[in-house]
């Protein structure tokens, strides 16, 4: 069963893939780098709900997972960050209270979308989240056009009539 549906997710995805990749490139030429990185992406994006689903039963404690989650990709960012030579430039002026006072909120929005999201993916068919987790791009630029007026672009428009339809 579980080879079946990474065919359709894979099948899916590839279809997706082509159709976006036409719409760009009437647009751009995109390098070689960045089509294998959509097409990985891609592939990670429609095999992430089964494989998270299958590998965090339902009784792990699910602030540890997050919190291990959120740990790694911290220090990823920090190693990534110190590597580059520019860490001194970027904290430069910034106080513990202030880097508070700045990120407790979002991260504290985006813990609480992670412990949703990992909920999701434990009770919920992949193909059934990713359908739902699309929802979240649409709903986005809908609001940025309501509340603040953004419009969209043709190709935005017509990603977003993708996706929808995807």
């Amino acid at each position: 069963e579980h080879i079946s549906v990474i065919k359709l997710l894979l099948h899916s995805s590839v279809h997706q893939f082509k159709i976006s990749f036409k719409l760009h490139k009437m647009t751009a030429k995109l390098s070689n780098q960045a089509i294998i990185s959509m097409a990985l992406l891609t592939i990670q994006f429609g095999c992430q709900p089964m494989l998270i689903s299958h590998f965090t039963p339902k009784t792990v404690c699910r602030s540890t997972v997050i919190f291990v989650q959120e740990t790694i990709k911290f220090c990823l960012a920090m190693s990534m960050l110190i590597s580059s030579g520019k860490f001194k430039e970027a904290t430069e002026g910034w106080t513990f209270l202030s880097w508070i006072a700045v990120a407790a909120v979002p991260a504290g929005i985006y813990t609480l979308q992670n412990t949703c999201a990992l909920m999701a993916y434990q009770h919920l068919d992949g193909v059934t989240f990713n359908v739902l987790n699309q929802t979240k791009t649409l709903s986005a630029a809908l609001c940025c056009y309501l509340l603040i007026g953004r419009r969209q672009s043709k190709v935005q428009i017509m990603s977003l009539f993708l996706l929808l339809t995807s």
